[in-house]
């Protein structure tokens, strides 16, 4: 039963590329990041078939997936999905055995991508996630004396819990342009795997 949940989890985490392609005309309205937590190995080996089931339950909810982040042992994902509604993305979720630890709605961009965007990552550099909470008065001067870049950010609607993540040479350079920036931090995570939709 485990294999299978792993296994089921992997699927919709690795390749959601039906869903991907089904955005552009589902009425999915509502973006949200999604905190998974996985056993290790779960998401390693995923095939096409398993793939094409977790897409087909996504589908049917009109539930997209965008990109999921995740840690080096692949263990924590912040996934973003379109729906419906947090409910239509939980239920997904449980259709193809997924955990939910926590989702966010997250309808703002602080510092937009364009959706579906590929980031890239120079060479000697690793990608982090910084949550706050509280209005969010970043100020990001002190960035380029640590060699920190910011790639992209999601918000609350009030913006009073954000999501930062950066380009950074080192932990303690994104947490050191964190804390010079002014605004309160809650977390940093090196996410330095990012699985896309294709």
């Amino acid at each position: 039963m485990m294999k299978a949940f792993c296994a089921a989890t992997a699927m919709t985490i690795a390749g959601s590329g039906v869903v991907a392609n089904a955005a552009d005309s589902s009425p999915a309205t509502h973006r949200y990041l999604i905190e998974r937590t996985f056993p290790p190995g779960a998401l390693d080996g995923v095939d096409a078939a398993a793939k094409k089931k977790v897409n087909e339950n996504n589908a049917t909810l009109n539930v997209t997936w965008e990109k999921s982040y995740a840690n080096a042992d692949k263990t924590k994902t912040y996934c973003v999905y379109g729906g419906p509604s947090e409910a239509a993305v939980r239920e997904a979720a449980k259709l193809s055995g997924m955990p939910v630890d926590n989702v966010t709605e997250i309808p703002a961009d602080i510092q937009a991508e364009p959706r579906g965007a590929v980031q890239q990552i120079a060479a000697g550099k690793h990608r982090y996630l910084v949550k706050r909470s509280g209005s969010p008065e970043v100020t990001a001067k002190s960035d380029e004396k640590y060699g920190v870049t910011l790639l992209t950010s999601y918000a609350t609607a009030d913006k009073q819990d954000s999501y930062w993540v950066y380009a950074a040479p080192s932990f303690s350079a994104v947490e050191s342009a964190a804390k010079a920036s002014g605004a309160p931090f809650e977390s940093i995570a090196e996410i330095p795997e990012t699985l896309y939709p294709h």
